[in-house]
Parts: structure tokens; C-alpha cells; sequence
């Protein structure tokens, strides 16, 4: 999230929360070191849209420049406008939340936050092929919006190429599998004797 004052961007490299009252009666507090949003004493992550690190920075085709303290800032001027509501996700793949939240669907007057961050490149959408918001991710980055700007490369492609031109770890790997494999050889041998 991003803060409007100098403070609040020393606020946010020290990890502290900052709390928004939301229109009306509940607080939003954000907490971009711990990655949630906290309403009512219950911290939520924002399901199928990830934020970068606080201290993230993105490298483009020109420069490098703090995105994510710019994606937490976007966050944060954004829940200022309005009322939050979180409905908390059950996932039947994890048996526990991390680091004591819950995965939510938070809305904004009504209209999913999760979306809005993807969609405006503030947030990267889940890898998977069914995850939600894969058509928002491709407008946020066909328009460079956001963290997009200026030729940026999401992780999950540049950790790819690096491991697939990496002669040194396919050597590596290829002699764990060998060792493995005589090892196992061996093991049989020495049972049949």
C-alpha cells in the first residue's frame, strides 16, 4: 500500500501497520509486511492477487524501482475510498491458514479489491490455469499498468528461463538422478545375494 507522506513510507520499510477507519464503522488496518489486510482483529489475504514484498523491487527494460512499495501504496490510498467487507475462501488444498490469516474475497463499495489490484497492476494473479483473474492481469499488463510498466517480467517467467539455461543445475540434477539410480542398483544387488 502506499502512504501519502514521507512518514508513512518510513511506517511501511519499518513494517508497521497503518489503520484506515473504512466509511462508517470498521477500521481497516494494513499491514504490508505481514502481506494482509486486518478488519475487525482478522487478518485476510487477498486471494488469486499477490502483491509484491514491501521491499520488492522490479526490474524494467530501463531502470529498477521500488514496486512494491508502490503496489502497497496503491492499496492503501485505494481502501480510503470506501467501505471493505472480506468474506474468508476455504481452501480444501491447505489444511491451515499462513501466518494466521485467512484467504478472503474483500470488496470495496462492492466491487472486488482482489480484481481491482490485478487489473490496475498492482498484484500478480495466481499461476494456475483456472486461478481468477487471468483476463485482468493480461489488460493490466497489454495497458503497462502498474508494476507492467516498461517491460517488466513477471518471476515465474524469468525463474524459468534462468533454470532452463542453467547447464550447471540440469549437470546437477542429471548426477543426483544417476547416483540415485545407483544406489538403487546396488541396494538390489546387494538384497539378491
Amino acid at each position: 500500500m502506499r502512504f501519502r507522506s514521507v512518514i508513512g513510507a518510513a511506517s511501511l520499510c519499518a513494517g508497521m501497520a497503518l489503520t484506515i477507519p473504512a466509511s462508517g464503522e470498521t477500521a481497516v488496518a494494513v499491514h504490508p509486511a505481514r502481506g494482509v489486510l486486518v478488519l475487525d482483529d482478522t487478518a485476510y489475504r487477498l486471494d488469486g492477487a499477490s502483491l509484491p514484498q514491501p521491499d520488492a523491487l522490479c526490474q524494467t527494460n530501463s531502470d529498477t524501482w521500488r514496486c512494491g512499495e508502490a503496489a502497497w501504496t496503491a492499496l492503501q490510498n485505494h481502501v480510503t475510498s470506501g467501505r471493505i467487507d472480506c468474506r474468508p475462501l476455504v481452501s480444501l488444498s491447505a489444511s491451515t491458514s499462513t501466518m494466521d490469516s485467512l484467504q478472503a474475497e474483500c470488496t470495496l463499495n462492492g466491487d472486488s479489491l482482489n480484481a481491482w489490484l490485478v487489473r490496475y497492476g498492482w498484484a500478480l494473479a495466481d499461476d494456475s490455469l483456472a486461478a481468477p483473474f487471468q483476463e485482468e492481469e493480461a489488460q493490466a499488463q497489454q495497458e503497462a499498468l502498474g508494476i507492467w510498466r516498461n517491460g517488466f517480467l513477471p518471476p515465474r517467467k524469468w525463474r524459468a528461463v534462468a533454470s532452463s539455461e542453467c547447464n550447471v543445475c540440469s549437470a546437477r540434477h542429471e548426477s543426483i538422478l544417476r547416483s540415485k539410480e545407483t544406489r538403487q542398483q546396488t541396494s538390489a544387488n546387494g538384497d539378491a545375494d
